[in-house]
């Protein structure tokens, strides 16, 4: 490896850290404590399912990303040497670029952001339709922000374990975007719709 790709693998490795873990679980947690998250596992007949069983859920859903990193990171297509730096190089940007979006927006959207699923929205209950920063002409800015710096990553890292994250991901966070839409018109009504005629869905004034 060179010093190049060192200092890219560290970027990738503390940023992403940062995201999932640092930004994302532990305030995903915290919130999952205080009742104002979706729960991973779903209400059953007695109550929610222990804290405790939520993040034994969450360790095995981890656990379970080690073999697709392992037996996963092969090449999807040999590439010559130029080329392949070329990738590196509008992969890092475009990786940054997606990770900067999503942490705007995350910055934005502040007490109101929230995990959510395709089965399920928790709003709370003095929730507002955020309308400044990136919410201000595109509805779910952090899903685009989070498959353009996954886009990135596959630039920088071909392979099929990263092609098959970003699938996931877009199949996952498609689908939380039809239920968020739905809660949101539900809550908001008329407020809610005219939001939508004035802004674009998840890709920043396409779509």
């Amino acid at each position: 490896m060179t010093v190049f790709d060192w200092i890219v693998a560290g970027i990738v490795v503390i940023s992403m850290i940062y995201v999932s873990f640092v930004l994302t679980t532990t305030e995903w947690l915290s919130a999952v404590r205080k009742g104002q998250a979706v729960t991973l596992l779903p209400a059953r007949k007695g109550g929610n399912w222990p804290f405790w069983a939520q993040v034994a859920l969450l360790i095995v859903g981890i656990a379970l990303c080690i073999p697709l990193f392992y037996f996963g990171w092969v090449p999807l297509i040999s590439i010559s040497t130029n080329t392949a730096r070329t990738l590196d190089v509008v992969g890092l940007i475009v990786y940054l670029a997606g990770l900067v979006f999503t942490l705007w927006a995350r910055r934005t959207l502040g007490k109101y952001w929230g995990l959510s699923t395709s089965q399920s929205v928790k709003l709370l209950d003095d929730h507002q339709i955020v309308q400044s920063g990136p919410y201000a002409f595109v509805r779910h800015p952090m899903y685009f922000g989070a498959w353009t710096f996954m886009f990135g990553l596959l630039l920088l890292y071909p392979t099929w374990t990263i092609l098959i994250l970003l699938v996931s991901m877009l199949a996952a966070f498609s689908g939380r975007v039809r239920r968020e839409e739905i809660a949101l018109a539900e809550r908001f009504g008329d407020a809610w719709a005219e939001y939508r005629k004035r802004t674009k869905l998840i890709i920043p004034f396409i779509y």
